[in-house]
This record gives structure tokens, sequence and C-alpha cells, in this order.
């Protein structure tokens, strides 16, 4: 069963290695290099979000194809609260998904765009930040005033407060506990490239990093450098 538990971790750590490697910047230049920029930005992320649906389906065919073991199971009305927790996550992540920007995140806006003729294809929002408004200013809101990784911590809890826990959920678990911490600090350095002082400045606010904290920090707009993104450089409260 340890084996088995074994192979869990080590398939979902490929699969995260993987997941991060499709997402990085080298890769994106390197499709903007062979696609063109306009053709990168209308098909890059809709593959991407595809390729990752497709890779966490094997993973948990795979799964299925190994001897697994319960080794707790909640039921009954013991099992509501963490119902409950877990739908709260998942109310969560929707929340901070549209902060960012759902249709641009899931790669529609920029495949739609290109479809109908648009001369201009916005790529994807930069990893999972704050959304970029149109006036150029970070919008730090909803969730992002809790925890500036909201979508890389959801997971955690859908998955720690599910009723039934097995040998291989709690390897599984254990490895994507890990990554979505590393992946949240590749994020940041991500974010930082993107949006350089201004994301800075976010993060003088005192938002935590990765756990929420149990109140919200102050809802604002931060202006983005305009050496990166042509916009005025001042900070709005």
């Amino acid at each position: 069963m340890w084996k088995s538990a074994g192979k869990i971790a080590l398939a979902t750590a490929v699969f995260a290695v993987f997941h991060s490697a499709v997402a990085s910047r080298a890769a994106k230049q390197a499709a903007s290099r062979l696609l063109g920029e306009r053709r990168r930005n209308a098909f890059y992320r809709p593959f991407y979000i595809a390729q990752s649906l497709a890779a966490f389906a094997a993973l948990g065919l795979y799964a299925r194809s190994l001897p697994d073991r319960t080794l707790y199971h909640v039921r009954g009305r013991a099992a509501l609260p963490m119902r409950a927790g877990q739908l709260a996550a998942l109310a969560y992540a929707v929340h901070a998904a549209r902060q960012v920007g759902l249709r641009r995140m899931l790669g529609v806006n920029g495949l739609t765009s290109y479809l109908s003729g648009g001369q201009q294809v916005l790529p994807e929002p930069e990893s999972q930040g704050p959304a970029i408004a149109e006036d150029g200013e970070m919008r730090v809101t909803g969730a992002f005033r809790f925890s500036r990784h909201p979508l890389n911590f959801a997971p955690l809890p859908i998955f720690l407060l599910n009723p039934k826990m097995t040998v291989q959920l709690a390897a599984f678990l254990g490895v994507s506990s890990v990554y979505f911490v590393l992946g949240s600090m590749h994020e940041e350095h991500r974010l930082r490239m993107a949006y350089g002082e201004s994301y800075d400045r976010y993060i003088r606010r005192g938002v935590p990093f990765y756990l929420p904290r149990a109140t919200p920090g102050p809802q604002h707009a931060v202006r983005v450098d305009p050496a990166r993104h042509g916009a005025d450089s001042t900070e709005a409260a």
C-alpha cells in the first residue's frame, strides 16, 4: 500500500513539474517565436487549460489502477461541516478567479478576439494576480485582500476537508501542498517581473503571501509602473 502511495506522490510531482514548465515565461516566449504574438495570445491559454485537464485526468486514471486504503471516513451529520468548508473554499476560488478575470484567465477573450478578426489580441493575465484594469491600475479587491495567492490556496481545503481520506489522497495532498507553496513563490516572481514596484507596493500593504488572514486588508488600486505598462506610477488608496 505504501508503495502505491509512493507512486502517486511521484506521479503528482511529475504532473506539478510539467504544469509549471508549461506555465513558465520561457515556454510562453518559445510559443511566441513559433506562432507569432497574436496567435500565441489567442491559443496558448486554451491549450494550457486543456492540457492541464487532460494531465490531471490521466493522473486520476493512474491512481484508480493502483490499490488504495481508507484512512478515515466521516459520515452523516459529522461530515456536514467538512462539506461546508469545501463549498466555502470553492466559492473563494470562484470569487478569486472573477477578480483575475474569468474570461481572460480561461483564454476566452483572446480566442474570440482572434476568431472575430480583431487586430489586437490581448494576452492572458500575467499569472494569477490582481486584475489590471483598462486605466492601468492594479485592482486589489475581494479575495486578494486576504491572500496574495488565493487560487493556489483554495484547492487545499477542498481536498483536505474531504470526509473520506485514503492513502492515495493523502500522498497526493502532501505533494500538492508543497507544490502550491513553491508554485506561489514562482508566481510571485513572475508578477514582480511583470509589474515591478506596483506589485511590491501591494506586498507592502501587508496582505499575507499564502495563508489567508481572518480580516481583509484595505481595498485599493495600485497604478502600474509606466516603464512596464505605459501608465502613470502614482498609487491610489
